[in-house]
């Protein structure tokens, strides 16, 4: 279904006004490839437990995704102009619905081949992510005002149902490092800081459940 979403003007950023904080792209980004490689290479975890994880993580991975599409890249289009083309990123996202769906079906069968699902995933992401990183993200950095640039984060925040969100608001806080949460706790307000109060020994539970192989240090 095509989603049609006004995007507001968005005016090219200033050098002396402020950069807008990325601090939650690259926890998210971390947080994606970290425990897609931990679910694709550990043998460790309870069989209803990893495919309830994986069904949330993927949920993670496609929203992410889906927002850059319809959220972030006409944002970014807006303020850079020409000095910008997304449609290798786009067409990468195109390829990542065919490998989401296989993963997907792949929920209910042998957690060998949903292993495998997921580990080309996580091969896919790497290089998308790294190319995203360092080609995007200076873009963003130079172009974009940080108030279109939160006006982004609030939108995606909304956009995420509340069931959902008992997964994302621990998951994402158990990649950041400690000086990352406190600065990502401070722009989203203390409704998070309360959701995350409550559901942080939930989402431990599962990913203890789910997953062996330690997470390692951000």
């Amino acid at each position: 279904m095509t989603r049609t979403i006004q995007i507001p003007a968005v005016a090219v950023r200033r050098p002396e006004d402020p950069e807008p904080d990325l601090t939650a792209m690259y926890v998210i980004h971390r947080a994606m490839l970290g425990d897609l490689r931990r679910l694709a290479e550990d043998h460790g975890g309870g069989d209803a437990a990893i495919r309830r994880y994986a069904t949330l993580l993927l949920f993670e991975v496609d929203h992410h995704h889906t927002n850059e599409d319809d959220l972030l890249w006409p944002v970014i289009e807006r303020a850079a102009g020409r000095a910008v083309d997304l449609a290798p990123f786009t067409d990468d996202h195109l390829a990542l619905e065919a490998v989401l769906a296989r993963c997907r079906a792949a929920l209910t069968g042998d957690l060998t081949r949903l292993r495998q699902s997921l580990g080309e995933l996580h091969a896919m992401l790497v290089e998308h992510i790294a190319d995203e990183e360092s080609e995007v993200f200076p873009i963003i950095k130079r172009f974009v005002p940080a108030d279109a640039y939160q006006w982004c984060e609030d939108r995606i925040a909304r956009r995420a149902g509340l069931g959902q969100m008992r997964f994302t608001v621990p998951w994402l806080s158990s990649w950041a490092t400690s000086e990352e949460l406190d600065g990502m706790l401070r722009r989203v307000g203390s409704r998070f800081r309360l959701a995350l109060a409550l559901t942080r020994g939930r989402y431990q539970r599962l990913e203890r459940a789910a997953i062996a192989l330690p997470r390692p240090t951000p």
